[in-house]
């Protein structure tokens, strides 16, 4: 059984912060999920850096063509990936581009968001975009933890797949409900490292996590 259920993101431009908070809590957490902005602040080692400390998940949201994907995958994994964000309303061959290309890593799949827009266009296409996803061979999907109906439909539909669930915190998911309608990962950001007490934090959403899985 999975210890952890937590995983960190690290929405920060400085490595050096980022860093400090993995050292402050990574024996209570899954792993962390780094983003553009620190990418684009610290270089694509930085994710090699991380990986040296804790599993990192690459929220790239690839949509792009499928050889502008591969290249972007390829380039993750070479630096120490445990898995990647891609989405999915590209279509099945950018899909599967960036499945060939993960090697070892895990693929997630968007397949509807946590904010309001997603309603607008993704979220409405969600059945179809899980069934592209899981015929290009993903590994598992990201679903909002802050939308129960729509987190219980994918777990519906993603059988033994993974899903990790963004929007808990401080877009306004409960870490417990998020994991009883589907989830089996939450992503949390904000109320973490914005936290005066990250540690304390971690802990208070871990303790609320016991019983439920």
């Amino acid at each position: 059984m999975v210890k952890n259920r937590l995983i960190v993101a690290l929405d920060l431009y400085d490595v050096e912060r980022a860093l400090g908070l993995i050292h402050e809590i990574g024996d209570n957490i899954y792993g962390a999920k780094v983003n553009w902005p620190l990418i684009m602040s610290e270089g694509i080692g930085v994710i090699r850096k991380l990986s040296k400390e804790t599993k990192v998940i690459c929220d790239l949201k690839l949509a792009d063509i499928p050889n502008t994907v591969r290249l972007i995958t390829e380039k993750a994994r070479e630096q120490g990936g445990f898995g990647i964000i891609t989405h999915s309303f590209t279509g099945s061959d950018s899909l599967s581009a960036v499945v060939r290309s993960a090697g070892p890593m895990k693929v997630f799949s968007v397949v509807a968001m946590s904010h309001a827009g997603s309603s607008e266009f993704i979220t409405p296409s969600m059945d179809s975009l899980i069934d592209i996803s899981m015929d290009a061979g993903v590994s598992g999907f990201i679903a909002p933890g802050n939308n129960y109906e729509v987190l219980r439909h994918i777990r519906k539909r993603a059988g033994k797949l993974t899903i990790l669930s963004p929007g808990v915190g401080a877009q306004g998911g409960d870490p417990s409900l998020a994991i009883r309608n589907g989830a089996d990962f939450i992503i949390v950001g904000r109320s973490i490292y914005n936290s005066e007490n990250p540690s304390n934090t971690v802990r208070q959403i871990n303790n609320s996590l016991k019983g439920v899985f």
